[in-house]
């Protein structure tokens, strides 16, 4: 049993690093490091199946965090910015109610966005993500069709029309055209990168809704105050209050 201090847990005990072998302990190392040196539960839990917590980090920033990625003229990762997977993140764990999910993307995005300068505009789009179809001056066309394709995905995939796809297609190829690198792609390049977008953002809404349910049922809790790293406190600090309330209110106090 660990002997650092630990804050409250319900359903699985987040392991500690005194917990685990060296191999494990690197990993949940290495998944701090990925969430800016942020000691967390996530990859805590996760250290219950070593091989698991080993290979997760690598995996998801292959789809989540990884930048524009080249091998030589092929383009391996990052084929969406990281704002429009932060607002498909928050839009999907919204309408699972993950508890873990919402209250950490809703730090992430923010900061995201106000370390961009940014910040009055994230506020807005993150504030109404959970009824984003109700506000569409707050999003770009771009981001209107890329949310409403997210919530159908989340709620169920069977109901994803040919339309739906060819309003992705239509929306994603025109705001590639508006970059510089991407306008120089022939009409065949272009539409093998929109379908690499397409699928990015498909896993990525298909991740988090396994992960919502995995946070949930494990009931994995937010880092507090007797814990290596207080979350808690930090969220309350970044996150806009009306964000956190509206968090609250979705929630409604379960995991």
């Amino acid at each position: 049993m660990t002997k650092m201090t630990q804050g409250p847990w319900t359903r699985i005990r987040p392991l500690q690093i005194d917990d685990v072998d060296a191999k494990t302990a690197a990993a949940i190392k290495t998944g701090e490091l990925t969430r800016g040196g942020f000691p967390n539960n996530l990859v805590k839990v996760m250290a219950y199946c070593p091989r698991f917590v080993q290979l997760e980090v690598e995996y998801a920033n292959s789809f989540m965090f990884d930048p524009v990625t080249f091998v030589g003229d092929l383009q391996t990762a990052g084929f969406n910015d990281r704002f429009l997977k932060e607002l498909v993140i928050s839009r999907t764990s919204l309408l699972n109610r993950s508890h873990y999910s919402v209250t950490h993307h809703s730090f992430v995005a923010t900061a995201l966005f106000n370390d961009a300068g940014r910040g009055e505009e994230g506020h807005q789009k993150l504030l109404y993500l959970d009824e984003h179809e109700n506000h569409p001056d707050v999003y770009t066309d771009r981001e209107r069709v890329v949310l409403d394709y997210t919530a159908k995905v989340s709620r169920d995939a069977h109901t994803v029309t040919d339309q739906d796809f060819a309003d992705l297609r239509k929306v994603l190829e025109t705001h590639n055209r508006t970059d510089t690198r991407l306008n120089e792609l022939d009409v065949a390049a272009m539409a093998r990168h929109v379908d690499s977008q397409i699928v990015e953002l498909t896993w990525l809404i298909g991740h988090f809704c396994l992960l919502n349910r995995w946070f949930t049922v494990l009931q994995v809790p937010d880092e507090g105050p007797l814990d290596e790293a207080d979350f808690v406190t930090l969220y309350e600090q970044v996150v806009p209050a009306d964000i956190r309330e509206r968090n609250a209110r979705i929630l409604g106090g379960d995991f």
